[in-house]
């Protein structure tokens, strides 16, 4: 009985120190979680300013022949894919995992940003052009080198397609692996027919100006909205594990107590059978 009682304290120790980590590791989730979502609604409040110039021009009646809204006849793709560094993220990486099996072939080319899928993916063969990059680390200049390199090779007509694998933030309980394309240029806004304007320089100067700028914008909006996306997940996954810590404490010291009750009873007994055999 005593080594039972004594396995039970062992227990509810264990668990009462996974609950401190758990619940530091969902609070500074929580804090990062804030920091990034302001990162990403100023972020969004540039990009619909030129994307709205984009989409003026676009539906201004004049001619486009523009490199960034044009398909080529190139044959691979390009990706983005950002994954995170850590586990501890509910079905974070699992998801943008099985959107890769789904949607990426071996000779597409790859920017893989985050180690967690890294050796795996390279051991299964994907094309990834990249050495380890770790995205808690990442920095705006570094990611947006990358993306200029892209865009340069979807201009000389060297892939077809710019894509970026990532998960869209819904809600603080609620992520979703997602695709986007964003090379060749497609406007998402609704399609109208603006006045017409006139443009100085000509439109396809404009664009050339302006679409480098937005793609490098949206490539890194994506990565935020992902790392976003991973400490919401994080946070809601910690959570959870905190709850359940309490859960199995409480269930825990009940049986602590019985075992401890059923100990002082059996103590009782062998003293009274102990009197009567006097």
């Amino acid at each position: 009985m005593a080594g039972n009682k004594a396995a039970i304290r062992s227990r509810i120790k264990s668990v009462n120190t996974t609950k401190k980590i758990t619940g530091a590791m969902e609070l500074i989730s929580t804090v990062k979680l804030q920091k990034y979502r302001n990162i990403v609604g100023n972020i969004i409040t540039f990009e619909d300013t030129i994307e709205d110039i984009v989409s003026k021009i676009q539906s201004s009646g004049n001619d486009l022949d523009n490199a960034y809204v044009k398909k080529n006849n190139a044959s691979k793709r390009f990706f983005f894919i950002f994954t995170s560094d850590m586990g501890l993220c509910g079905g974070y990486n699992l998801n943008i995992e099985k959107l890769i099996s789904n949607n990426v072939n071996k000779d597409d080319l790859i920017i893989l940003v985050g180690s967690k899928l890294y050796k795996q993916m390279k051991d299964e063969g994907y094309k990834i052009i990249n050495d380890l990059l770790y995205s808690d680390k990442l920095e705006y200049n570094e990611l947006n080198k990358l993306s200029k390199q892209a865009i340069n090779m979807f201009r000389q007509g060297e892939i077809n397609s710019i894509n970026v694998i990532y998960t869209k933030f819904v809600n603080n309980i609620s992520f979703k692996p997602n695709i986007k394309k964003v090379l060749p240029y497609e406007s998402t806004a609704h399609k109208q027919r603006h006045q017409e304007m006139l443009f100085e320089p000509s439109p396809d100067e404009v664009l050339n100006e302006l679409m480098p700028i937005y793609i490098e914008n949206n490539i890194y909006r994506l990565f935020i909205e992902s790392k976003t996306s991973e400490h919401g997940s994080r946070r809601y996954a910690m959570e959870n594990a905190t709850n359940n810590a309490d859960e199995l404490n409480e269930k825990l010291l009940l049986a602590y107590n019985q075992a401890r009750q059923a100990a002082i009873t059996s103590e009782i007994t062998e003293i009274v059978a102990g009197a009567d055999a006097l």
